[in-house]
């Protein structure tokens, strides 16, 4: 990999696990809209630089930086449906960063292993917005897709493509509609070429709203399986492989309220991701 040095953060200045308590007091306080105290400033300090725009900070657990993202309301637990929708993307053979469900005194956060640190150097991380903007394309997979032709290292280049798709199609099947190009992110390799990140902000938006933050295919934004199935060959697939993948990832969503019964998910949430988790169930 490409490392750019840096002075790493203190090990001081960085909160821990004990300090999740506190944390989430002062995300509470600061979507109040209060005034945060001293103490609570520290803790929210270290920024990270990926993870969408929801309350999170960062902390420390076995040697390694995680950024810890709370929730907004009390009324759906999200942070654990991001933690059973990041582990059940896994088991569809997705790439999906690190997490891990963190107990609050009330409900859940999750934590989000960092991928663009290293113990004393940072790798280059750039988003699918700079990258698809940089080349004067639209914001879409298949546009995407074609510039991992152009950046990738040539023997990745069609599992990196074929990783994308499934990424695509695994979003559109749990209706993860908040898809947009700064949910995605190039790794700079030492040798200049880029790949995928580890995937991440991976969670049903459960509004069934039927259309994605990027473009899909033939008919734009469509959340459709159709629409998926439409320009394979910009992902250097054959419609049969592709429509091969897409049984497969189907098969795991299937399986999704289990799997999310065994991450803790309560059963009144898991009721209410129903009607948009089930729109391609088999």
């Amino acid at each position: 990999m490409h490392e750019t040095l840096y002075e790493a953060v203190a090990a001081t200045a960085i909160a821990t696990f004990d300090n999740l308590p506190q944390m989430q007091l002062a995300i509470q306080r600061m979507l109040a809209g209060e005034n945060l105290n001293e103490a609570h400033t520290r803790l929210l300090r270290p920024g990270p630089s990926f993870g969408g725009a929801h309350p999170k900070s960062l902390i420390e657990m076995d040697g390694q930086q995680w950024v810890v993202k709370f929730p907004e309301t009390t009324e759906w637990d999200m942070p654990l449906i991001e933690h059973a929708s990041m582990t059940l993307a896994a088991k569809a053979g997705i790439d999906v960063a690190l997490t891990r469900a963190l107990g609050l005194p009330q409900g859940h956060a999750v934590g989000v292993a960092r991928f663009d640190r290293l113990t004393t150097s940072r790798l280059q991380v750039v988003s699918a917005h700079t990258v698809l903007r940089a080349a004067g394309e639209p914001m879409g997979y298949p546009e995407l897709s074609q510039l991992l032709r152009r950046y990738a290292q040539p023997s990745l280049i069609k599992s990196q493509q074929a990783q994308l798709f499934k990424r695509m199609v695994f979003n559109i099947l749990i209706d993860n509609t908040d898809d947009h190009e700064k949910n995605h992110a190039l790794i700079r390799t030492d040798q200049g070429h880029y790949h995928l990140s580890p995937a991440f902000d991976v969670l049903p938006a459960a509004q069934a709203l039927g259309y994605q933050q990027m473009r899909v295919g033939a008919n734009g934004h469509e959340s459709s399986i159709s629409n998926a199935l439409s320009e394979v060959a910009a992902f250097g697939l054959k419609l049969s492989e592709a429509k091969e993948m897409v049984n497969s990832i189907q098969k795991v969503v299937a399986t999704w309220p289990a799997h999310f019964a065994q991450c803790g998910v309560a059963a009144r949430e898991i009721e209410m991701l129903r009607v948009s988790m089930n729109r391609f169930s088999q």
